[in-house]
């Protein structure tokens, strides 16, 4: 008998854990409870929710005054990015055709101004050959070379406009 005691004294009583979560659950609902029926009751002493000041205009201008400002038309909003970005490159391929154009446009005025040396260069060659005396028949001296063109500078490259 004696070695059934300590076993007993081993035994303890086990506690209980799940008091303290039920007492703050209850005062938790009960909380919420009496805050429920305070509001439902709507006591002005002991509950205001209404806004402690007058209630004032906004800062600014208004939209009524900016539509009798400008007109009361209805026009496109510019905060579609979509849209605006369409355009943007619209703009640039029109800017980039609008440049080749003028690329083209200057390469013509070049090839028409070299087509313009070399006329006049067989120009000045053709009368320099007719007022050349030419040695007749009887003259007995053989018909020496045509002289050779005097050498003309080519015209000086342009230079591409500057980029912005």
């Amino acid at each position: 008998m004696a070695s059934s005691s300590p076993t007993r004294a081993v035994q303890a009583r086990p506690r209980n854990r799940w008091r303290g979560p039920l007492l703050a659950g209850f005062c938790f609902g009960l909380g919420y409870g009496v805050t429920q029926r305070l509001l439902a009751l709507q006591l002005p002493g002991l509950v205001q929710l209404r806004q402690g000041f007058d209630v004032r205009e906004f800062p600014g201008t208004s939209l009524e005054s900016l539509r009798l400002r400008f007109g009361n038309d209805t026009q496109e909003i510019r905060g579609d990015l979509e849209v605006l970005e369409l355009e943007r490159q619209a703009k640039q391929r029109q800017q980039e055709r609008r440049e080749e154009e003028r690329k083209q446009a200057e390469a013509e005025q070049r090839r028409q101004a070299e087509q313009r040396a070399e006329e006049e260069r067989r120009d000045r060659e053709s009368e320099a050959s007719a007022f050349q005396p030419q040695p007749g028949p009887d003259s007995g001296a053989e018909p020496s070379e045509p002289p050779e063109p005097a050498a003309t500078e080519p015209p000086a490259p342009a230079l591409p406009p500057p980029s912005p």
